[in-house]
C-alpha cells in the first residue's frame, strides 16, 4: 500500500480499524490508491453515520422517549389513586402458630 494512503490512515483510526475488520480494502486501495472515498463512504455505513442511519437512531430514541414518558404516567396515576389502603390478602395465623 502506498505511503500517502497509510499516513492518512495512520490520521484517521475509524478507517484503520474498518480495514482491519474488512480486509478486502488492503487489496482495493493497493491496487487503487484512490478509492479512498469508497473507503470512507463504507465506513459511513459500518459506523452507522449516513444520514438513514442518524434518522432512524433518532426515530428509536423519540419512540422510547414516548415509551418512558407514558410509563411515569401510569406510575404517576397508580402513586395519585392509591389514597384508599391497600386490601391484606394474606390469611391471619392461627394462634397454635403464634404461641410456639
Amino acid at each position: 500500500m502506498r505511503r500517502e494512503i497509510l499516513e492518512y490512515l495512520n490520521t484517521r483510526p475509524d478507517l484503520k480499524y474498518y480495514i482491519r475488520e474488512k480486509p478486502e480494502w488492503y487489496r482495493k486501495l493497493s491496487r487503487n490508491p484512490f478509492s479512498v472515498t469508497e473507503l470512507e463512504e463504507g465506513a459511513k455505513v459500518f459506523y452507522g453515520r449516513t444520514f438513514g442511519q442518524r434518522v432512524d437512531r433518532f426515530h428509536q430514541q423519540v419512540q422510547n422517549f414516548g415509551l418512558l414518558m407514558e410509563l411515569i404516567s401510569v406510575m404517576g396515576d397508580e402513586v395519585k389513586g392509591s389514597s384508599h389502603p391497600v386490601p391484606n390478602d394474606f390469611q391471619p395465623m392461627p394462634d397454635s402458630l403464634n404461641n410456639g
